[in-house]
């Protein structure tokens, strides 16, 4: 395939994409709108319509300019404005902050459900998490800091996180189905790690021209924690048969 501005060849189309954008510093067009017909770049590759044709930009948008409405909050009574969209205003924002104290224990406080203590990814304290919350792959981070510091380093300086969102977590259950849910470097299957493996991104995120385009089988392999970071680090070199 050839750059449509200077005709340089290359073989693929995400490598003409990657390098419009870093040679020409004009990504190519990645969605068709639905209203127009025109093609336009959408970072996320998710919008159905062009800023032109968008049904809820604008004036037409529930947040747009002064378009709050005022109501009264369920709990205390006192009047609040909210910006309108699929849901009324129920709560004022003085009772979210207090949400605790009038909804009740957690049912998982009340249940006493089972807790693990791991170590954070990023720094790598100890800390406790709900059982289920690991087995979903979450509980990772003691702290918002360090959630936004790994990916800083993980995706790179101004990459959204939101990347791990559209086609990741159909691409990540495909990827540990594939590999039978066991780390590929060294074995240690999900039962005897306690959890699901880690499924890592062989070329990273943050080098993709659309982030999305990063969520595919070829570019991801399940590493259990240890691997993965020793991967990360560049201690560890999977092999071509990985």
């Amino acid at each position: 395939m050839d750059c449509p501005t200077c005709g340089t060849p290359l073989r693929t189309e995400q490598g003409v994409r990657q390098h419009h954008t870093k040679v020409h510093g004009d990504p190519l067009p990645n969605r068709t709108c639905t209203g127009c017909d025109v093609e336009f770049y959408d970072p996320k590759a998710r919008r159905e319509f062009c800023d032109d044709c968008n049904p809820n930009a604008g004036e037409h948008n529930g947040n747009y300019r002064d378009a709050k409405e005022t109501t009264e909050c369920r709990q205390c009574g006192s009047e609040f404005d909210y910006y309108p969209s699929d849901k009324d205003g129920v709560y004022c924002p003085d009772c979210v902050a207090a949400a605790d104290e009038f909804l009740g224990t957690p049912s998982y406080e009340i249940n006493e459900a089972p807790r693990i203590t791991r170590e954070c990814d990023y720094c790598e304290a100890e800390l406790v998490v709900l059982q289920s919350e690991r087995d979903r792959g979450q509980g990772r981070f003691c702290s918002c800091d360090c959630l936004y510091s790994w990916m800083s380093e993980e995706l790179g300086p101004g990459v959204d996180p939101n990347v791990y969102s559209g086609r990741w977590r159909e691409a990540r259950r495909k990827t540990l189905e594939r590999d039978d849910h066991a780390c590929q470097n060294c074995g240690s299957a999900r039962d005897e790690l306690g959890q699901e493996p880690d499924v890592h991104h062989l070329t990273p995120v943050r080098e993709f021209d659309d982030p999305q385009d990063s969520h595919v089988l070829s570019n991801l392999v399940s590493l259990c924690r240890s691997c993965h970071m020793k991967v990360e680090r560049g201690t560890v070199v999977l092999s071509d048969e990985t």
